[in-house]
């Protein structure tokens, strides 16, 4: 029985058209940088799985720290029992990231669900129920549970058709200049008395288009924010772990935020785990004799047993290898090689951070499914997406690997007679 088959007449896949989609791609295995296919065909996986695999697929000390750990126990709840790996991973990633207590649950959108009801509570707690509101940005995206869609752009985007029915927030552009600045200050001052905190997504809103903005930027919109007691929060779900060159993008900046969302590389990519973390300051808000001051909050799978083993396992080989140089290198070689790619007439812009590449087109969706299809023939996977190709590739790729993908992209946009067009 090839429940493939049969199970496709049941499942219902993310962001996917159900009546007209491509293939799925039958996965035998994986290893690498590479995913092997049922039918025996390779490709070299260009986005890490959404952005998650950093240290390669079934990487051996992952895999080991996972069947080690199932032997023990997979699963206890969090709520009366201590289970060594997560207590060891809260240490850890307080130290890994500076900050100062972390609150784990199961995805980066519950997380930002969880950034959210901590941020109004602290401002509850702090006996300023009126700070409720929350400023994020144009094209920005933070997830897709209800909380998470109402920060992000509700007059255009995938979830436009529910911005009647979300909390109203602040959705704003994103300053670029000085004048910008002065634009979005002047807003903190006339709304800061119901302003409860302010989402980010460092140096890149990913989802919402790889659009980049500078540190410089950032620090001055972060300084900004705290001149008016905005709670700081940076959602670096996608860009954490090395991705933008640095451990974390706001250090770019040299910021320290008020909350830090974390997924995705958290676990390697291995199982899913997030984590909400905070200052001590804020963690000092929900401290007293009444249980009402407490964080009344619990996801059912939080400080999962095997996720955080294997997180702390993904820990071992941040910290062990110098991913700072394998992201510098892969940087360079995408500088080098991504703006030959300028020279054809709908190429917009080519831009590259870290290990993260974009190359910007003037394109239509039925050139994006096309592009989709033709790069798995030259035995890539990568998914373009809006108005824009990606590579955000395990930051241990081999350049030979990154050099087939180039190759790809070339043949690929050559190839297509209406981007060639002046």
């Amino acid at each position: 029985m090839n429940f493939i088959d049969i199970g496709s007449n049941h499942i219902w896949l993310p962001y996917t058209q159900m009546l007209n989609h491509l293939p799925q791609l039958e996965v035998k295995s994986a290893k690498g940088s590479k995913i092997v296919l049922k039918n025996g065909s390779t490709l070299i996986d260009g986005i890490a799985s959404w952005w998650s695999v950093a240290h390669g697929y079934n990487d051996p000390h992952l895999v080991k720290a996972i069947c080690n750990q199932a032997k023990k126990i997979s699963h206890i709840m969090l709520a009366g029992f201590a289970n060594e790996p997560a207590y060891q991973l809260a240490y850890r990633l307080c130290k890994f990231t500076n900050m100062d207590h972390v609150f784990f649950s199961d995805s980066g959108s519950t997380a930002i669900e969880v950034s959210m009801k901590i941020a109004w509570q602290y401002q509850i707690n702090s006996n300023q129920k009126q700070k409720n509101k929350f400023i994020s940005f144009k094209n920005s995206y933070h997830g897709d549970t209800t909380g998470a869609m109402s920060l992000a752009d509700l007059n255009s985007g995938m979830h436009k058709k529910f911005s009647n029915f979300l909390l109203q927030n602040f959705c704003l552009e994103l300053p670029k200049n000085d004048q910008d600045l002065i634009i979005f200050e002047n807003f903190l001052k006339e709304k800061k008395e119901v302003l409860a905190g302010l989402f980010i997504e460092p140096l890149v809103q990913c989802a919402g288009g790889m659009k980049f903005h500078s540190a410089d930027i950032l620090k001055k919109i972060f300084l900004i924010s705290k001149k008016y007691n905005l709670l700081f929060i940076c959602d670096e779900c996608a860009t954490g772990f090395y991705r933008t060159g640095k451990k974390f993008a706001f250090e770019h900046a040299e910021i320290k935020p008020d909350i830090l969302v974390l997924g995705k590389a958290l676990t390697g990519g291995m199982l899913t785990l997030s984590a909400t973390l905070t200052s001590k300051e804020i963690y000092q808000k929900f401290l007293g004799d009444s249980l009402d001051l407490a964080l009344m909050h619990g996801p059912t799978f939080m400080g999962n047993a095997l996720a955080c083993a294997v997180a702390n396992a993904s820990l071992d080989l941040f910290e062990k290898n110098n991913y700072q140089l394998k992201v510098k290198k892969i940087e360079n070689f995408l500088n080098q090689q991504l703006k030959k790619f300028t020279k054809i007439p709908k190429v917009k812009n080519v831009r590259v951070i870290g290990a993260i590449g974009v190359i910007e087109i003037e394109t239509s969706w039925q050139e994006i499914k096309l592009m989709r299809q033709k790069f798995i023939e030259h035995g890539v996977f990568l998914r373009p997406f809006a108005d824009c190709i990606y590579l955000m590739p395990q930051l241990n790729i081999k350049i030979s690997e990154l050099k087939k993908i180039i190759e790809a992209i070339a043949n690929i946009l050559y190839q297509i007679p209406s981007l060639n067009k002046i």
